[in-house]
């Protein structure tokens, strides 16, 4: 299987492992908001209201997002070998977690923190985590799949 889409499949089983788990945490109440609502909120223009068109927007971003960071960490594991493919993703996930809540956002549109509580914020962080983790996990998997090269 091609580096860029056991890379891309990884990190969209990766999102939707986060992406189930923040759901379940703000349907019993645990979370005010899930990391859909602030794609929704981050890729729309203030005061668009949260729909099913703007929250369609949330799911797709989050997806190709997750993909595109699937595959760099699949070609860090091609670099580094596929020892502890749970820590690399999972390390992969905290260290894109500023980046993700603090620096893209301030930089592209400050409004997102006036809806992004502060125990999101921290969600995210664990979130991330739970990312990277699922993500190295599944190409740790994906990589034993694949037959031996013969000839390289």
């Amino acid at each position: 299987m091609d580096i860029v889409l056991r890379g891309g499949i990884a990190g969209s089983i990766g999102v939707a492992a986060y992406g189930g788990t923040n759901w379940l945490l703000y349907h019993f109440g645990l979370l005010p908001y899930t990391g859909i609502h602030y794609n929704a909120v981050f890729l729309n223009p203030p005061g668009t209201p949260i729909n099913t068109l703007t929250m369609t927007i949330g799911v797709l971003a989050s997806f190709v997002t997750g993909s595109f960071v699937g595959v760099i960490i699949s070609f860090l594991l091609q670099r580094t070998g596929n020892d502890y493919a749970w820590l690399k993703g999972m390390g992969v996930g905290v260290v894109l977690w500023p980046v993700h809540v603090a620096i893209i956002p301030n930089s592209m549109v400050p409004r997102v923190y006036s809806v992004l509580p502060p125990v999101m914020v921290l969600a995210c962080f664990f979130f991330e985590a739970l990312f990277g983790l699922v993500t190295g996990l599944v190409l740790q998997f994906l990589s034993k799949q694949e037959p031996d090269k013969i000839g390289d």
